[in-house]
């Protein structure tokens, strides 16, 4: 099978990743905060320490863990403690963020959408325009692979006293990420996709003093004798932490870090650039990806007389190639594309896809299109 989609989960996983949740399903269990010590570093700590690494973040103490991207992004909007600023969403984001936000009674009447254009590019300026806002917007497209500018949109909203939440659910371990460098003000991420984690892993990163509070309470092993926080003195990590998934996704970052984040992105980009180019030779199919500096490794197509559904069953049964169709739970971007009825068909690379893959697929849509 020649494995496309990516941007939904990543497949294969680095062979550390599979043998460092084997080996902490094996040893002992490492209970958070809750035992006697030991000599060992705990795993969250050094989790952390190597996101920092890889992400620029300084203040590696409010990276926090929880289940993934959708947990993540919850426990944000559902804990934000301004009642007042509007909130700006782009129009590439996904439901992870709009779900939270259109759903909650607390956010849902202040949400104000910026547009894109046809390649998923925001408009900064709409984006930015309100004063003391809230932002959320997605660092790479999971639809087009479009990347923001996501430097010019913090230093934009800073100006107007905004606040900048992104989501680099498709960006974190194979897009740069400078938080500290940019001004991000806090971060979105999951494991399960370019960090080449196991599912069920992911977090979030804020700075000091951002307005939210959590969302859940329960045991962290800190202090059980606090009942009562006093002074916003929060804990955002309760219960017990997936320390098998934290294992794998470590060893997944570490797999990144040694292989370097700059030449994981150059030589996705390369592949990338390739496909949409290739794509865009066969006549009777339509890329909404732009390729050049602002691309990121996922490309969305469709095929003139079929629809995203057809394209994909036939990749998957005639070729043995396996992509996504449909909207990708990002259903605002659509519209801008022009595609909102029946979706998009989307290929989604990792640093382990192969030339060989590409030039598959791109005959296998030269045959299906009868170019």
């Amino acid at each position: 099978m020649i494995y496309l989609n990516n941007a939904a989960t990543s497949y294969p996983k680095p062979p550390q990743v599979t043998e460092a949740v084997m080996a902490a399903l094996n040893m002992p269990p490492e209970n958070q905060m809750r035992g006697t010590g030991g000599v060992m570093e705990p795993i969250a700590d050094r989790l952390r320490r190597n996101m920092g690494c890889l992400m620029n973040i300084q203040a590696t103490d409010r990276i926090f863990f929880c289940s993934g991207a959708t947990d993540a992004a919850n426990r944000i909007i559902l804990g934000m403690t301004d009642a007042e600023s509007d909130i700006i969403v782009s129009q590439t984001e996904h439901n992870s963020i709009l779900r939270p936000l259109y759903n909650n009674p607390h956010t849902k009447d202040r949400i104000t959408v910026a547009p894109c254009d046809l390649y998923g590019m925001v408009d900064i300026g709409k984006l930015t325009e309100k004063d003391n806002s809230i932002i959320f917007i997605n660092h790479c497209s999971n639809v087009t692979g479009y990347i923001q500018n996501i430097q010019h949109i913090c230093s934009e909203a800073h100006r107007h006293g905004s606040i900048v939440v992104v989501d680099a659910s498709q960006s974190a371990g194979c897009i740069p990420i400078d938080v500290d460098g940019w001004g991000i003000d806090a971060l979105i991420f999951t494991g399960h996709k370019s960090l080449l984690g196991p599912q069920g892993t992911g977090g979030w990163y804020m700075r000091e003093g951002f307005p939210t509070a959590p969302a859940i309470y329960g045991g962290t092993g800190r202090d059980s004798s606090i009942i009562t926080y006093i002074d916003d003195d929060w804990e955002f990590e309760v219960g017990t932490q997936n320390i098998p998934g934290l294992c794998g996704l470590n060893a997944g970052v570490e797999y990144i870090l040694n292989k370097s984040i700059d030449c994981i992105y150059d030589t996705e980009k390369q592949m990338t650039c390739e496909l949409i180019a290739s794509l865009n030779a066969i006549s009777g199919v339509t890329v909404y990806s732009v390729g050049g500096s602002h691309q990121g490794p996922v490309v969305s197509f469709n095929v003139d007389g079929l629809s995203a559904s057809d394209v994909g069953y036939i990749l998957a049964q005639s070729y043995n190639i396996t992509v996504r169709t449909g909207l990708h739970c990002s259903p605002l971007i659509h519209e801008s594309l022009n595609a909102d009825r029946y979706g998009t068909v989307r290929v989604s690379l990792s640093c382990l896809n192969t030339y060989h893959d590409i030039e598959s697929l791109i005959n296998a849509v030269r045959e299906i299109a009868g170019a």
